[in-house]
């Protein structure tokens, strides 16, 4: 989730905190001691679960990827830590191709008001929530701009909407100049917030949602993060909405399958139920390296996990690797440690020294060292 500065009274920081809370409480029907550590309930809360999110972020560092928030929310929900972003969320009221709900507006700062049940007035509405106060919506600011001038006279109108005072948001408006040249509003109380953010489980902002001209709310993320392929999509009549419902559907699938597969490694629980659960998880993500990496790693590495499926930390990393050629020495690394934990001690040996003959720094190169030592000194070299 893109990080936000919270100040008092804001309704979507309050959504975020109700969504929370609202998560922890259906848990607690799943866990009867919710705060003995080892406990799903308890990691989350400690933000133990998952290795602490922290780790994870490092560990996608290690990836060398230089990504921005929406990118390192979209690598920590989809590896196993989608069991975090997926406990953190509420369950959705609405879903992909729902009818868009009315806008409820209190004040047009900005631009003409718009309804989007004219009938004379079937366009792409690409619907905002932001807040002057939040960083990584004030950095989306042009960018939205950009693309209200792109696809200007095509159809398609950008609305920013916050719930603050009116005199904050015109000063910061006017300030904007022509950095902000799109509609801005201020919606009635918390009305919008609750019916598309709370309904679509979105606990974040900025937080984007497509309105297709049949009126339906065809995509939702972050607008920095594949809005614009949607609205080009759009635009040419080339989107296919059954194919981001089963996007989504597999998603939520993915979900799923990552809360119920980490709960049975943090519990120990061995058996074919729990390899099959991870041959389904893995058969989802086997197609994204960084992704299937990640997953190789938690399952190898994570001080929470009781039963260490090396079956399919090998194929997970295996994945990672080919699909990045063996020539990234992180990934590398990852599948190195796969077959020295399975007891391949001589092929880790071999691998481990091919990652660090790619390292891309000195901190990399020590990092792949340290594990290269440690291998050798299992085969007493």
């Amino acid at each position: 989730m893109p990080e936000i500065d919270e100040p008092k009274g804001m309704h979507y920081a309050k959504i975020e905190r109700q969504n929370v809370k609202a998560s922890l409480v259906a848990h607690k029907a799943k866990n009867s001691e919710p705060n003995k550590p080892g406990t799903l309930n308890h990691d989350l809360a400690t933000s133990s679960f998952f290795g602490k999110g922290r780790k994870w972020v490092r560990h996608a560092q290690r990836l060398g990827q230089d990504c921005p928030a929406s990118n390192m929310k979209k690598t920590f929900s989809i590896l196993l830590g989608a069991a975090l972003a997926g406990v953190v969320s509420t369950p959705q009221a609405a879903n992909i191709g729902s009818k868009a709900p009315q806008l409820q507006i209190e004040h047009w700062v900005k631009g003409k008001p718009v309804d989007l049940a004219k009938a004379d007035d079937k366009k792409i509405h690409v619907i905002e929530f932001w807040a002057t106060w939040c960083g990584p919506c004030r950095d989306s600011i042009p960018h939205l701009t950009k693309l209200q001038e792109k696809y200007k006279g095509k159809g398609v109108t950008v609305i920013g909407i916050t719930d603050e005072p009116k005199a904050t948001v015109e000063r910061f408006v006017r300030r904007q100049k022509k950095q902000m040249e799109y509609t801005v509003a201020i919606e009635k109380g918390d009305t919008m917030s609750q019916a598309y953010m709370r309904a679509f489980g979105q606990t974040g902002i900025p937080a984007t949602f497509v309105v297709d001209q049949q009126d339906r709310i065809v995509w939702v993320g972050h607008p920095k993060s594949g809005l614009d392929d949607v609205i080009d999509r759009l635009v040419k009549g080339t989107f296919d909405l059954k194919d981001e419902i089963a996007k989504e559907n597999a998603q939520i699938r993915l979900q799923q399958l990552s809360v119920e597969y980490w709960e049975r490694l943090v519990e120990g629980r061995k058996g074919d139920e729990t390899r099959k659960i991870g041959k389904e998880l893995l058969s989802l993500v086997k197609d994204n390296a960084e992704v299937s990496c990640n997953i190789a790693w938690a399952v190898l590495t994570d001080e929470n996990v009781k039963y260490r499926d090396l079956e399919f930390a090998r194929a997970a990393a295996k994945a990672a690797y080919d699909l990045t050629d063996g020539e990234h020495p992180q990934i590398i690394d990852t599948y190195a440690l796969s077959l020295f934990e399975s007891g391949k001690v001589s092929e880790a040996i071999k691998l481990q020294k091919k990652a660090l003959s790619l390292a891309r720094d000195q901190q990399e190169t020590v990092q792949l060292q340290k594990s290269l030592d440690r291998f050798q000194a299992k085969a007493g070299e």
